[in-house]
């Protein structure tokens, strides 16, 4: 600003003070915002990857329930494994795991013979880092019987 003389020009400590108190406050809102929608970002992701994960697993197990003539579940702590028998001769055990995520199943029984049993069945998939961040799906694996009644 001017001085007296009308010579000089320049800020005041006040003035120069209230710029750096208006730009602190521009940029700590700015800020939290950049922050806000990096941790949304995250989470968006995190739960598309849960119902990737999600997708796969049940796209695999209807797969399991169509082909078998019997199958064996054994759920364990954060994972789950498979083991089927088609046309009358054991297949390898399918392990469900992920090192990102813990996998369960709830309301499966041990043995399943899908030619006589419908499987209605809780998948529920959890970031291991974050627990509260999981996805819970109900499913049914289904087929026709071989009389082509459902």
């Amino acid at each position: 600003m001017k001085n007296e003389n009308n010579q000089q020009y320049g800020f005041s400590l006040v003035e120069t003070l209230a710029i750096i108190v208006i730009l602190t406050i521009v940029l700590l809102l700015s800020w939290n915002i950049f922050f806000q929608g990096t941790n949304y970002s995250n989470k968006a992701v995190t739960k598309n990857q849960l119902q990737q994960e999600a997708n796969i697993i049940i796209s695999k197990l209807n797969k399991i329930h169509l082909q078998s003539d019997s199958y064996n579940v054994q759920i364990e702590s954060c994972k789950f494994s498979i083991e089927a028998t088609i046309n009358g001769s054991p297949r390898s055990p399918e392990t469900f795991e992920n090192d990102l995520f813990c996998i369960s199943l709830k309301n499966v029984p041990n043995t399943v013979i899908p030619k006589k049993d419908n499987v209605n069945l809780e998948l529920i998939i959890q970031q291991k880092n974050d627990p509260s961040t999981k996805l819970k799906i109900d499913t049914l694996l289904h087929r026709l019987k071989e009389d082509g009644t459902s």
